[in-house]
């Protein structure tokens, strides 16, 4: 089992909190995507082993592409690896994207079954405030439109810890989610890193930092309605109603292989960490001119791969198996994990079942200082 990532590093604004690029031209567009199709068929013979059950287009922005883009991706893709029989298949959107005819053709000429939907607010002060170009309305009509078409597996976005956000805000935002009847949703803190936009306007002063009093009463907000309406509290930042889980994402926490393609993609077999190019023309020349140049890479250690292993998966409900680390690492990893169990401070946030241990919700605002005492230095 393998996950296959794409990355698809367009979009057509800039959002403040992240770091996406710009579409530089039909021109450099094509010569990415072009870059995009030789790699996915020069690293055929090193997957050939695994049988891929998801496949994520994430950005960037995906939905910058055409329908005959996306179907000749899908092409390539296909061709040149082993899928399950239904993967799953997700695409990031932009919600102003997501046109009646642009989601029937998504729908009816390509594979994909699952909408990743960026909607992040539906307050318009919000949005424009994260310099976003949809409407509150449009990101509605974006996922009714999407249930029209025939999507039934639909997830969206939305941030907390926002400047100005107040907890009736919040509250509002996250009943108009319920309203919409979809069955998961990832829901994130605004991380506000030193050279972004935020970051220098918190540095002047322009905006101030959220109290962690604030940050704290959103995310019990988030937890406590989320819960009530029955959805579970899968990983720190994911919720799913009906098993609605991602399987992409849930497969990066449980430690299984992944490829990426495309400018910055990330890949993973367990023992080595390879990352692409994060310049589209850089990544594109040396496809073309330096095959063996579009990539860095580095061997992971058994302390590293542990360490991995342990910060993803205690960020789930399911935790982390000691049979699997016995197996994996040896039998030296998981008794120093019966050692770091005993371990009162760690011992007060853990709940173990069997051979499984994980942290629970109500520990998950502590998660990082929990995790830290089972690595690996």
């Amino acid at each position: 089992m393998a996950g296959f990532y794409v990355h698809i590093p367009f979009c057509r604004k800039v959002c403040y909190y992240c770091d996406f690029h710009f579409v530089a031209g039909l021109k450099a567009k094509s010569r990415v995507l072009d870059a995009m199709h030789n790699e996915t068929e020069q690293r055929k013979n090193d997957w050939q082993e695994h049988q891929f059950e998801t496949i994520y287009f994430g950005g960037g922005t995906p939905s910058v592409l055409s329908i005959d883009e996306i179907k000749a991706l899908c092409e390539t893709i296909f061709k040149n690896y082993n899928f399950s029989e239904s993967p799953e298949f997700t695409i990031e959107a932009n919600p102003d994207d997501l046109t009646p005819a642009y989601l029937r053709a998504l729908k009816s000429e390509t594979s994909i079954n699952r909408l990743s939907i960026g909607i992040q607010s539906f307050n318009d002060n919000i949005l424009k405030f994260l310099n976003r170009r949809h409407s509150g309305k449009q990101a509605i009509d974006s996922v009714n439109r999407a249930r029209d078409a025939g999507f039934d597996n639909i997830t969206i976005d939305l941030i907390y810890g926002i400047p100005g956000l107040t907890n009736a805000e919040w509250e509002k935002a996250l009943v108009t989610f319920l309203g919409l009847g979809i069955k998961h949703l990832a829901a994130y803190h605004l991380a506000i890193e030193p050279k972004t936009v935020f970051g220098v306007w918190q540095k002047k002063n322009r905006i101030a930092p959220v109290s962690d009093n604030v940050s704290v009463q959103q995310y019990k907000m988030l937890t406590g309605i989320l819960a009530e309406a029955g959805f579970e509290h899968y990983e720190i930042s994911n919720f799913a109603a009906g098993k609605m889980y991602s399987k992409h994402n849930t497969a990066y926490w449980q430690n299984i292989p992944y490829i990426g393609i495309g400018p910055s993609a990330h890949s993973y077999n367990k023992n080595v960490r390879r990352w692409n190019l994060p310049n589209n023309t850089l990544y594109s020349n040396c496809l073309t001119d330096k095959p063996d140049r579009y990539f860095e890479e580095e061997n992971l250690s058994t302390d590293e791969r542990f360490n991995d292993y342990i910060l993803t998966s205690l960020r789930t409900m399911w935790g982390a198996s000691l049979e699997k680390i016995e197996n994996d690492f040896g039998r030296n990893y998981s008794e120093w994990c019966h050692e770091t169990l005993a371990n009162k401070a760690v011992k007060d946030n853990i709940v173990i079942q069997g051979r499984n241990f994980r942290i629970p919700e109500s520990s998950w605002l502590i998660a990082d200082r929990i995790m830290e005492a089972f690595f690996r230095v």
